[in-house]
């Protein structure tokens, strides 16, 4: 991690409360981002932060700023440097930067309401939801077995979601990125969330990186961004980059509450991107492990001939690892059900594979304007036989092995 002292933070506070905050710390936090896992279970996620995260935090909450500021600003600017964008948006959470995202496009009249935009069958709830929530048509079609995403050319608008950290190749015209498990992924030598208009993230507890909550939108289109700033907050022109000129247009109206988009209110908090700010010091060595990780597993699990497959990195891309999938083959002597019990009984968290085939879900009947296109038979296997365990920066061989001796002790 990159050297980032607590006095470069806008509320680090005075030298000596900074020490007092640091001598607190050693003497009540064990955390320690860099210590490896217990080998003798395998849970979804394990804490990405330590000391230092928690000292930028504290610094916000000593000097009473709770809401975004310097903090956030700041992480904004180091987050698009990351992916390799011009510009960050920070929300929230991910399911907020989708949003947003989709929003600024029917705000700006890039997308008219009832347009369609792409997705893939099997991801994550909002995913889909955002579509019809920004006055859009979602249409679902299936995904590549390979990646479990969307691959090839799309004539219209696409969503394209990278899977557990699985970078997949669709392209469009207008091309959105749900990247929110996928920090670090690339496809062709570029950054995912930076290979179209604009991407999705999320810093949730569980992923690569965390802010507690928190999300963000990234694009190289300084409009757009403009756009999803004032959605972010109230439709208000406070963080917009073109504020005089709004002000100068609207002249009558008191600036201080000058409201040009029917925004909502999902702004972050200063302490996630205080937080934020140390993570993203340590995210190219989580990626780096998880990717690891990824190919080791992949070979171990392949190479004991049990009757489940796994999903390799593609040629030309970084898989960032969020979560490891697995598939079980049909002619498995466990169904699904009975291989996650078997994989929890010896410590190893399990889940669905994102919602699966989000056509299948309770929900999906209540989703405006909604359509299917085509068969779907990737997505029913992924429901059917698919489920993950957990991956992390703190997890090595010796979990992959863990997970290779339950799969044998449950299939073969």
């Amino acid at each position: 991690m990159s050297d980032l002292h607590l006095s470069d933070f806008s509320h680090a506070g005075s030298p000596a409360r900074q020490s007092a905050v640091n001598d607190l710390l050693e003497r009540f936090s064990e955390l320690d981002p860099s210590a490896p896992a217990p080998t003798d279970r395998l849970p979804l996620a394990v804490v990405p932060f330590g000391k230092e995260e928690l000292a930028a935090a504290m610094g916000c909450l000593l000097d009473g700023w709770l809401t975004m500021g310097g903090e956030v600003r700041a992480f904004e600017r180091e987050w698009a440097a990351w992916v390799g964008t011009k510009h960050s948006v920070m929300v929230n959470s991910g399911s907020s930067a989708l949003l947003v995202m989709l929003s600024a496009l029917v705000e700006m009249g890039r997308l008219e309401r009832g347009d369609e935009v792409v997705v893939p069958a099997v991801g994550w709830s909002t995913s889909l939801f955002s579509i019809a929530q920004a006055g859009l048509v979602p249409v679902v079609v299936d995904v590549d077995m390979q990646t479990l995403g969307l691959e090839g050319h799309f004539d219209r608008p696409v969503l394209a979601l990278h899977l557990l950290g699985s970078p997949c190749g669709a392209t469009s015209p207008l091309l959105l990125e749900d990247a929110c498990g996928a920090h670090g992924a690339e496809v062709d030598g570029r950054k995912v969330g930076a290979r179209g208009l604009a991407g999705a993230f999320s810093f949730f507890f569980s992923h690569h990186i965390t802010t507690g909550e928190g999300g963000a939108i990234t694009t190289d289109d300084g409009d757009f961004a403009d756009a999803c700033r004032s959605l972010r907050a109230h439709g208000w022109v406070r963080e917009r980059t073109d504020k005089a000129a709004q002000e100068a247009a609207h002249a009558e109206i008191d600036p201080r509450f000058l409201f040009v988009s029917p925004g909502y209110n999902l702004r972050p908090m200063e302490l996630s991107g205080a937080m934020g700010r140390v993570q993203i010091r340590r995210l190219a060595g989580f990626v780096e492990r998880r990717r690891r990780n990824h190919r080791s597993w992949c070979a171990m699990i392949r190479d004991s001939g049990l009757p489940v497959d796994v999903f390799d990195e593609m040629p030309n891309t970084v898989h960032a690892g969020f979560g490891f999938p697995l598939l079980l083959r049909e002619d498995a002597r466990l169904d699904r059900a009975g291989l996650c019990a078997a994989l929890e009984a010896r410590h190893i968290t399990t889940r669905p594979i994102s919602g699966a085939n989000l056509t299948r879900q309770p929900a999906f009947s209540k989703v405006p304007g909604v359509r299917v296109e085509g068969p779907l038979p990737v997505a029913d296997a992924i429901h059917d036989r698919g489920l993950f365990v957990g991956q992390s920066h703190a997890f090595d061989d010796r979990h992959g092995e863990l997970l290779v001796s339950a799969l044998r002790e449950a299939l073969g």
